[in-house]
């Protein structure tokens, strides 16, 4: 992972549960050097604002709020 990917990462899960009270379930939130960038009510609004802010980058984290994310995914090949 990245510098930025790591900061992402960590500031979801500091603002993990606050989260949810924050922002309406399905609510799209965006993440970018450790901050909250951008947040919208669809997909298409979140990367439209992402792209005019020149951060739609592949190590923004977006995640969507009332979502349950694990902690780890298992692939089985």
């Amino acid at each position: 992972m990245n510098s930025n990917q790591d900061k992402n990462q960590a500031a979801f899960y500091r603002l993990k549960g606050e989260l949810d009270s924050r922002f309406p379930p399905g609510h799209f939130v965006a993440f970018d050097n450790g901050e909250i960038a951008v947040d919208a009510s669809s997909f298409d609004e979140l990367t439209g604002a992402l792209a005019a802010l020149g951060k739609d980058r592949p190590d923004v984290l977006v995640i969507q709020a009332g979502v349950h994310y694990p902690d780890e995914v298992f692939i089985l090949l």
